[in-house]
Formats: structure tokens, C-alpha cells, sequence
């Protein structure tokens, strides 16, 4: 077969993996053509995304009428005309990257749902493009928005709500195994953010606030959150509420804007705080009726628009009413999942869709002998361990150990702690801000922590971030990611090339029971006399044991660990 044929070839296996879907949305279209290929499913990564702002919403709106909600008006000739040629160009950019009609799938919701001229706007679509137009039922769109927060998270337990712009979204979620579960009947109620900002304009805010709290209480009767979710709420102090769409979007980007100091202010997604602070916010948004102005400074909020804005003190009526007969959360997590991404998500075998998005972000990287590495690095740990930090910070970080190997010296530990951030995985779909933290933290230690001052204040708060995001376990997690970077930084300075020689370097976990000591102690075994073991390779190990001193001095936990190193004679 020639190179071109080869060529050809790669080109259609590639195609057949590629996957287009529009989403119809309320305040927006959304175009996307993203890669189902198995080796980086999980993490859905796109190769093209657009967005027309067209709000189908606004556009049946006879606005100056109060019952203009009720008795929407058709949408507007101009407004299809529009969207179809939109349409036209995606369909001319899915030929281009090779995406058959087969793989192409276009998702309706509420507001073409409530049109009255639905269908002719979607046999437009379909005369345009020959594609046909599926019109999601309340339930379906659900069921969509649940699957998108699910794949914004690795394994998640809770309530579910979406904020859309004509409706929202309630549920109860949970995955396991790759398996999603929610409600059997999701719940689909007429108050999205533009819907609520309408009708306030016109009707008294105390009984729509009346009227949505009640709603809501009727439907959390009706979602029936199974027994099993309830006992672990109660076991941990209160339901993880996750949430999507623009309505909570836009608070979320509030609440980190208000927040100067957090380290990931360009990363919605995985975003997680406390309620009380949410509840605040909502209180806020609900009495004052505007956005509060956290700074002195332009008055602009990253990621925000004046429309947004406007609709922000529907969106703090919503979920302050919804937080009245909610059950007691513990902690709000925001996603950028939504239709789109559950679409995507729901399509992909449960067996990818139970992997790390870490581990998947980073398996390219990985040296070959990756595995080596990581039971090497395992064998300095002890039971105590953490499984977050032996089942994904180790796994991941031995797979980008030697990523910034190319850079120079200086630069290696300050690129290695922005890998997650702003960095080669930042664009990764499905991780937490806290484990972007934790992995960046981890391959700044497998670099030597060699920082400018600017940076170490950076480092801090993720360190930070970590405690906010975990106050129950965050300084045990950070302790032990630390630990293992710095572990790191010796065994990839003893076997840089990828390549481990047995019997260089090992070591040795004696538990505090075994060896009547107050921490365990992890011995360091390497030849006195092998030529691996030079000048070089002992100061690191002579470092390891200052590091660990040192990071035992700054940690309060009781599992910490003692270096000692033994040489042997060969």
C-alpha cells in the first residue's frame, strides 16, 4: 500500500471516530464535532465547537405583555432563515473533517419544544440539510442533562439540578462503574433563568417564590433520591449538588470572581465550594436584585455577560426558593456538561466511561515502561495511603514524569505545577479543580519544588484549593502527594532514560507498629559501588531525607514517614 493510500486510510479511521451534535438550545445553539475514538473517549475531546446566540426564547416573546410567557409567539421567519444557514456552514464543516450523516445528531429542547411553529422550524432544518431534528421530551432532556454533569466528574453521588433558559432540571445522580443512574422520571419545570427574569418583570416576586418553592417540593416527592444516597448524605454531612447550565454557570463564575485569590479562574468545569457560600450568593442575588460589585475596579465579570447579569437575580430567586425543601447539602460542584455533552456521553460503553479522565488525559505521555515506575513508586508507600493517591495521582503521575524533560532546569517545576491549569491537560474534560491542583502539586515535587517567589505563592493556593475542596481529608491528601513527587524526583534521577535496573535502588516500608516508632519508616536501599549510583544520584537521596524532614515539620497528620537510607555492599 502507497503512503498516500496509508494516508487515506488513517484519514477515514480517524472520520468514523469523529461525532457532530447541535444542540437547540434556549438561549443559544451550540455546534460541536468531537472524537469517540476508545483511547481518549472518556475525556470527549473536541475538534470543533461554535456557538450561534440566538435565543429562541427571547425570540417568542411578546415583550411589554405580561402573558407573553404563556402565549409565546412563533419564532421569527428572520431568526430560522438565520439558524439554517448556520446550520449549512456546520454541515459544510462536517464534510471537511469527514464526519459521515450517520454520526450526525441534532438535539431540540424546551424552547423549540414550545414554539408554536416547532415542527416548521424543524422541517426547515431538515430541507436545509436533510437532517432530522430530535425534539427531546422533558424527560429525555433530563435524562441529557444528568449524563452531561456525569461526564464532567470521575464517580459522583447526589442531587442534580440544570438551569437553563426557558426551564430547569431536577434529579438525583449517581455513577458507578461507568453505570449512570438517576431518577426514573426526571423533572422538568417551567423556570429557566430567562423564563423567571420575564415573568418578574411582571408578577409579584413573593408568590413566585411561593410558586417555585412549592414546585420544587413536589418534585423532589417525585424523583424518590433511593435510600442508599440518603445514608451516605448522612454519613458525610449533607447531598454534593451538582449543577449545570448558563443560569448556574454564571454564579459560578460569580462566586470565583469574588475570590480573587483561587487559582483556577478560567475553569468552570469541576468547580466545587461550600453551600453556605452559594446560599449567601443566592440571598443576595434575591434581595438586592442586582450583582454585587466585589471590586472597586471595571466592573466586569470574566465570563459574564449584561445579558447573564440581567437574568442573575432570577436565577438567586430559583435556588433560594429550591434550597428551602432540599435536603441539607454539603458541598456545590458546577459543570460545563450539558445536552450536549450528555448527548456525547451517553453514547460512549460503560466500560470507558468508568475510566479516570486523569488517567486518560495522561496515558499519551506515558513512557514505556510507565508500569515499572509506578510499582517502584508503590513500593515507598505504606497501607495508610490514601486510594485517591494510589489509584490516580501515582498512575498519572508516573505516565507524565518525564514530560518536561526538554525544558530547561528552571522552567520544569513551574511548567509541571501549571500542567492541569493552563498546561498540556488543562483542556481535559471530567476533572475536579482538586485534582487538577493535586497533580500539579505532585509533578512541581517530581521536578525539585524549585520555585520563584511568585510561583510559591501560586503553589499555596492550590494547596488551599485542596483544603476548601476536601476539609475532612484535604491536608492528609496533600501530605502524600507531596510525599510521592518527591519520591519521584529520586527515582527518575536514578533511571532517567525510562529504563529500571533491578537492584539500583528499592525500598522498604516498615509499618510504626513493626519498627515501635511514631511514624513509619521507609527505607531507601541502593549500591554502595553501582556506577548508576554516583555522586549525583546520593545528593538527591541525601535531599529526600531534609525534604521529608521538612514536610513532616509542616504536616499535623499522625501517618508521616521517616527516610533512611541503607547502602549496600556489592
Amino acid at each position: 500500500m502507497s503512503t498516500v493510500e496509508l494516508q487515506a486510510n488513517e484519514a477515514e479511521i480517524v472520520a468514523r471516530s469523529l461525532v457532530a451534535i447541535v444542540d437547540i438550545g434556549s438561549n443559544g445553539i451550540r455546534f460541536s464535532v468531537s472524537s469517540t475514538a476508545s483511547h481518549h473517549a472518556r475525556i470527549m475531546p473536541c475538534v470543533f465547537k461554535d456557538r450561534l446566540g440566538i435565543s429562541l426564547f427571547d425570540a417568542q416573546l411578546d415583550k411589554g405583555s405580561a402573558s407573553s410567557i404563556s402565549t409565546r409567539k412563533p419564532i421569527p421567519q428572520e431568526a430560522i432563515t438565520e439558524i439554517c444557514l448556520a446550520m449549512k456552514r456546520f454541515q459544510l464543516i462536517c464534510e471537511d473533517f469527514g464526519v459521515s450523516n450517520d454520526n450526525v445528531k441534532i438535539v431540540a429542547t424546551e424552547a423549540t419544544r414550545e414554539a408554536p411553529n416547532s415542527k416548521e422550524f424543524r422541517d426547515a432544518i431538515a430541507k436545509t440539510t436533510g437532517w432530522e431534528v430530535e425534539l427531546l421530551s422533558k424527560e429525555d432532556e433530563g435524562r441529557c442533562g444528568a449524563f452531561g454533569v456525569a461526564s464532567s466528574f470521575h464517580n459522583i453521588s447526589g442531587i442534580f439540578m440544570d438551569v437553563g433558559g426557558g426551564s430547569t432540571q431536577l434529579s438525583w445522580v449517581s455513577t458507578v462503574n461507568g453505570d449512570v443512574r438517576l431518577a426514573e422520571y426526571p423533572i422538568s419545570l417551567p423556570y429557566g433563568a430567562a423564563a423567571l427574569t420575564q415573568r418578574l418583570l411582571y408578577e409579584d416576586e413573593r408568590e413566585v417564590y411561593e410558586e417555585v418553592r412549592q414546585a420544587y417540593e413536589l418534585a423532589l416527592e417525585k424523583i424518590k433520591i433511593p435510600t442508599e444516597l440518603i445514608e451516605e448524605a448522612e454519613k458525610n454531612g449533607g447531598f454534593n449538588l451538582y449543577t449545570c447550565g448558563g443560569g448556574f454557570r454564571g454564579v459560578g463564575h460569580l462566586l470565583l470572581h469574588e475570590d480573587p485569590n483561587y487559582p483556577i479562574q478560567t475553569i468552570i468545569n469541576g468547580y466545587t465550594t461550600g453551600f453556605k457560600k452559594v446560599e449567601l450568593l443566592a440571598n443576595y442575588l434575591l434581595l438586592k436584585k442586582e450583582v454585587p460589585n466585589f471590586s472597586e475596579g471595571s466592573p466586569k465579570i470574566f465570563r459574564v455577560s449584561e445579558r447573564r447579569k440581567q437574568q442573575l437575580p432570577a436565577v438567586g430567586l430559583l435556588m433560594s426558593a429550591a434550597f428551602q425543601v432540599l435536603p441539607k447539602i454539603r458541598t456545590v460542584s458546577f459543570s460545563e456538561g450539558g445536552v450536549r455533552e450528555g448527548v456525547l456521553y451517553s453514547r460512549i460503553s460503560p466500560s470507558i466511561r468508568s475510566e479516570d479522565p486523569l488517567l486518560t488525559a495522561t496515558r499519551p505521555y506515558a513512557p514505556l515502561l510507565s508500569e515499572q515506575y509506578r510499582k517502584l513508586l508503590l513500593g515507598a508507600l505504606p497501607e495508610e495511603v490514601p486510594s485517591e493517591i494510589t489509584q490516580t495521582i501515582v498512575p498519572a503521575l508516573c505516565n507524565i514524569a518525564f514530560v518536561h524533560c526538554s525544558y530547561p532546569k528552571e522552567l520544569q517545576p513551574t511548567a509541571a505545577l501549571h500542567m492541569a491549569t493552563s498546561g498540556i491537560i488543562a483542556g481535559t474534560h471530567g476533572l475536579s479543580h482538586k485534582v487538577r491542583a493535586l497533580i500539579g502539586l505532585a509533578c512541581c515535587e517530581r521536578w525539585g519544588f524549585d520555585l520563584p517567589e511568585s510561583e510559591e505563592v501560586f503553589y499555596g493556593k492550590l494547596e488551599k484549593l485542596v483544603i476548601q475542596s476536601d476539609p475532612n481529608d484535604g491536608e492528609r491528601l496533600l501530605y502524600w502527594t507531596k510525599y510521592c513527587g518527591k519520591i519521584m524526583f529520586v527515582i527518575c534521577g536514578v533511571h532517567p532514560g525510562g529504563n529500571i535496573r533491578p537492584g539500583v535502588i528499592d525500598f522498604n516500608v516498615i509499618p510504626r507498629a513493626e519498627a515501635n516508632k511514631t511514624n513509619t519508616a521507609v527505607q531507601v536501599g541502593m549500591s554502595a559501588n553501582d556506577v548508576k549510583s554516583s555522586y549525583t544520584v546520593k545528593n538527591r537521596i541525601a535531599s529526600l531525607q531534609r525534604k521529608i524532614k521538612k514536610l513532616n515539620k509542616s504536616y499535623k497528620g499522625k501517618d508521616r514517614v521517616v527516610v533512611e537510607v541503607e547502602y549496600r555492599m556489592s
